[in-house]
């Protein structure tokens, strides 16, 4: 019989990168935490270094801005890499 995985969430994690590949170029998608302020930051790095950068307060805002903004970066050409 098999069993579902053990889906543990590591707290103490500051970041998480994902690179995303389109045509020979490299974006740099960043989700970090500040536990000082309690905010969560979403960047975007693009091949020229231009950088977006936005502040989120909850979890769920981030979750939901997270899955708009890599479905957003899909529809462009990206794919993770």
């Amino acid at each position: 019989m098999c069993r579902a995985p053990t889906v543990r969430v590591v707290f103490w994690l500051k970041q998480m990168i994902w690179f995303f590949d389109k045509e020979g170029d490299r974006l740099r998608y960043e989700i970090s935490h500040d536990r000082g302020s309690g905010c969560y930051r979403l960047i975007v790095t693009r091949p020229d270094g231009s950088e977006s950068v936005e502040e989120l307060d909850q979890p769920s805002d981030l979750i939901e801005r997270s899955v708009e903004l890599m479905n957003s970066l899909r529809t462009e050409g990206w794919r993770v890499s």
